[in-house]
């Protein structure tokens, strides 16, 4: 594997996701406990939009245009309009910053 810092733990507050752009990745970083982070595309499936920064939902982001729901640790659809899920990538948290493992 391959980890790729994205931005400080303190940045992220428990309960909550943020945007991170990376290049050409476009990612969101879920915390939804201390220790424990996702990292997702931020990218609805229903209509390519940003899902953006927003406070967690029983383990679900959700796109503020029309609604859809994913679950961040699988990136599963949980309500539709959104087709198909996201893409999740093996994250983890290394001397207080989140990392991924971006490599296809």
């Amino acid at each position: 594997m391959a980890w790729t810092r994205l931005l400080p733990l303190g940045e992220v507050p428990v309960g909550s996701a943020r945007p991170v752009r990376l290049g050409p990745d476009e990612l969101l970083v879920c915390r939804p406990a201390d220790a424990v982070v996702y990292v997702l595309e931020d990218v609805c499936s229903h209509d390519g939009s940003s899902l953006g920064a927003q406070d967690l939902d029983g383990g679900a982001v959700t796109c503020p245009r029309h609604g859809a729901r994913f679950d961040i640790a699988s990136g599963a659809v949980l309500r539709s309009p959104a087709p198909v899920g996201i893409a999740v990538f093996p994250a983890r948290i290394a001397l207080d910053w989140v990392e991924a493992d971006l490599e296809d």
